[in-house]
């Protein structure tokens, strides 16, 4: 019996090599199974947004439909409630265009804000 074998066998490092294969397989194991899990999490949690958007859109835009039935039913008029709606839409654009860079940097800062907290 030579040494390396006896060496060897003391030290079992054939077996010691082959758990460390395979606990080195596990880890890449979970660690895909990880990435995968928050992938999932992160594309159902983009479609669920998405869909409650779509509703809240639609619910946005009957809500001035009848708004501006509204006002043309007070001021007697077919058209005066729509003129009025997009008038104000149109003044809410144009302060929302010129403090833009504002609104930019608050936004940055708040995205910045929340990826620091989820650890990202």
């Amino acid at each position: 019996m030579s040494i390396k074998s006896s060496i060897s066998d003391y030290f079992k490092i054939d077996e010691l090599k082959d758990n460390l294969v395979k606990l080195i397989e596990a880890k890449f194991e979970l660690k895909k199974l990880e990435v995968q899990e928050k992938i999932e999490g992160l594309i159902s949690g983009l479609v669920v947004k998405i869909v409650m958007a779509v509703f809240l859109v639609m619910v946005f835009f009957f809500l001035n439909i009848l708004l501006a039935i509204g006002i043309n039913y007070f001021t007697e008029t077919i058209w005066a409630g729509y003129a009025i709606l997009i008038a104000i839409y149109l003044i809410l654009w144009f302060v929302f265009n010129t403090q833009k860079t504002k609104v930019e940097a608050i936004i940055k800062q708040k995205v910045g804000e929340a990826l620091d907290e989820s650890g990202v």
